[in-house]
């Protein structure tokens, strides 16, 4: 039988959606306040390293209490307070008189980011199993596009006026649209006061998909923040055109994200995150071993593609499998998950500095066959569309 679609469940697509971008954007916006953070606080390279891992430290700390307060006080609520929270601190960061001050607020940042990107995937996968067919790649294809969008929005907020400033009034409008999103968040997807345990260890599953995310965003993560150290000093690239390999990257996952759900109800969940780590692994190795601009620029596009349906493949399943609790399950996949985007950029220095740059991204190689070794994690049930919603 075919299913109907109510409105409200299609509102509440929309409105979620809505979320992914915000929080996409309010990064991308801080991420182009990096250089005027550090400039403000003469921070150096050791110290603003630092400070990042005290937003993932944040971000890692909050995951895991995130899926406990869905279920007490409701994915609707948790929604809303986290992401005010996040845009909120935006405004925050580039005004901190002191640096230990820069270091709580970047914790804090963390957190409520960290929250609120837990609290959109169990959310939207419970839409999507409302809806009976994928929807979470698309809604991450929104969270890069949103990346794009901060970061377009605070380049050129920051050329135009005080940091400070421009910081408020993009907070400002994150906030509206978070506030304008939450009002068709149906709260019944995920209720409050759900009885389960306070603090549950995953089981042997969970930690499999998880472990499929972690290695997926260990490769990205490293391929994120080295691709351009590696085009300007392994290919001598010029500076001006460094950048390109991360520009390629970050748009192709975004239009892969676009299309995953349709590749997904065609192919399955398990040969699109398999063929997806072999093609990246087939082209990271190509663009590696041949050591050329226009063979390794292309080849982290096909990273791109190959790797951007790994998380929200990742997200759905823990949730699909785990109905009792799916907060929990994705909250676990989370925080395994983003443990990667800490170990790998970290993983490939020191690497780097053992032996070379490319040496150092032939690793990426190894996780993308991981991924594709642990791909059959992602296996689960079809969608069954709800009859008459």
């Amino acid at each position: 039988m075919l299913r109907v679609e109510s409105p409200g469940l299609r509102r509440d697509r929309m409105a979620i959606a809505a979320l992914f971008l915000v929080n996409g954007a309010v990064f991308g916006t801080w991420a182009t306040h990096i250089p005027v953070v550090k400039a403000v606080h003469a921070l150096s390279p050791s110290v603003l390293g630092l400070a990042l891992l005290a937003l993932a430290a944040g971000a890692l700390t909050a995951m895991p209490a995130c899926g406990v307060a869905m279920g007490r006080f409701g994915a609707r609520r948790v929604l809303g307070v986290t992401g005010l929270a996040f845009s909120g601190l935006l405004a925050l960061l580039p005004v901190m008189p002191h640096t230990a001050g820069l270091f709580v607020a970047l914790f804090l940042f963390g957190a409520s980011g960290g929250a609120m990107d837990v609290a959109m995937n169990a959310h939207g996968s419970a839409v999507e199993r409302q809806f009976g067919r994928p929807i979470l790649s698309s809604l991450h294809g929104m969270w890069s596009l949103g990346g794009l969008i901060g970061a377009g929005l605070g380049g050129l907020g920051l050329a135009l006026l005080p940091a400070a400033i421009e910081a408020a009034i993009l907070a400002i409008v994150f906030a509206g649209i978070v506030l304008a999103a939450i009002r068709h968040i149906q709260p019944r997807l995920i209720a409050a006061g759900h009885d389960g345990p306070k603090l549950a260890l995953p089981d042997r599953r969970t930690v499999a998909i998880g472990a499929v995310v972690m290695f997926a965003f260990m490769a990205e993560g490293a391929l994120l923040d080295w691709s351009a150290v590696y085009l300007r000093e392994a290919l001598d690239v010029p500076a001006s055109s460094a950048g390109l390999g991360f520009a390629v990257f970050s748009g192709a996952m975004a239009i892969s994200r676009f299309l995953g759900d349709r590749i997904r109800r065609r192919v399955g969940p398990v040969m699109l995150v398999a063929g997806g780590a072999l093609l990246a692994a087939a082209s990271l190795a190509l663009g590696i071993a041949l050591n050329h601009p226009l063979v390794a620029i292309p080849a982290f596009g096909l990273a791109g593609l190959g790797l951007a349906n790994v998380a929200p493949v990742g997200f759905s399943t823990a949730s699909a499998r785990s109905a009792d609790d799916p907060a929990q399950a994705v909250a676990a996949v989370a925080t395994l998950g983003y443990g990667g985007v800490l170990i790998g950029p970290v993983m490939l220095g020191f690497v780097a500095d053992a032996t070379s740059l490319s040496g150092a991204l032939s690793l990426t190689v190894g996780l993308c066959l991981l991924i594709a070794c642990g791909a059959g994690a992602m296996r689960g049930k079809r969608f069954r569309p709800a009859i008459g919603q």
